[in-house]
């Protein structure tokens, strides 16, 4: 026979790991209990903002007087009167041969481009088709938790408890287990598994130590 070490409930199913009232861990008659069973987990601390940098102090470029960059006027020689430059026309010659030699090799690049276009709308060669590479399929919830889970039916585990709760379905279950970082396992109890009336409860473990064939309830293990 076990007995709750809270509400003092005695169950006689050896089976039975947890109390159906409160979810306290059932002790054998004689056996002394653990008050701490549960987990505590402890509030996160305050997080502490970062200081922002400062931003540097903008530093001049000017290195030099502004004296230094005025326009100085060139002298003009008493024999070379202003307006009055001689100009060499060498330059000019070689602007008109730049030009002509530009002009030369445009018109010879155009006609051997239209010659090369005229050779390929001959002989068009295959379209080359595009390539599509099938999208993977994404993966539903449900195909996400068996492959995260491995789950045993008419079993219980036992083991650290995290918390405890009323769950409609299993489904559920497993999903709040695969949230939790810390779940290591779960076992959901069917509704009515031991009285008539009893909602489902959902367990959710830190630590699985052994496992317990029961028809009262599904379990899963995190792989």
């Amino acid at each position: 026979m076990k007995t709750c070490p809270s509400c003092r409930k005695t169950y006689t199913d050896e089976s039975l790991v947890f109390c159906l009232d409160d979810g306290a861990r059932l002790v054998r008659e004689g056996a002394a209990s653990d008050p701490n069973a549960t987990w505590n987990i402890s509030p996160p601390g305050p997080t502490v903002a970062s200081p922002r940098p400062t931003p540097p102090t903008a530093q001049s470029t000017l290195t030099s007087a502004p004296e230094q960059f005025q326009y100085a006027r060139p002298q003009v020689s008493p024999d070379h009167p202003q307006g009055e430059s001689r100009r060499s026309p060498l330059p000019w010659v070689f602007a008109i041969v730049l030009v002509l030699g530009a002009s030369g090799v445009l018109i010879a690049w155009i006609m051997t481009r239209g010659r090369s276009d005229d050779t390929s709308g001959k002989n068009p060669g295959p379209t080359p088709k595009p390539s599509v590479m099938p999208s993977p399929t994404p993966m539903s919830t449900k195909e996400r938790q068996e492959e995260m889970f491995t789950v045993v039916n008419n079993t219980s585990l036992d083991g650290s408890r995290i918390t405890y709760y009323p769950r409609t379905s299993f489904e559920l279950c497993q999903s709040d287990c695969a949230g939790n970082a810390n779940c290591k396992g779960l076992t959901w109890i069917r509704p009515g598994a031991y009285n008539p009336g009893d909602p489902g409860m959902c367990y959710l473990m830190s630590a699985v130590t052994n496992r317990v064939s029961h028809v009262c309830c599904i379990s899963a293990v995190r792989n």
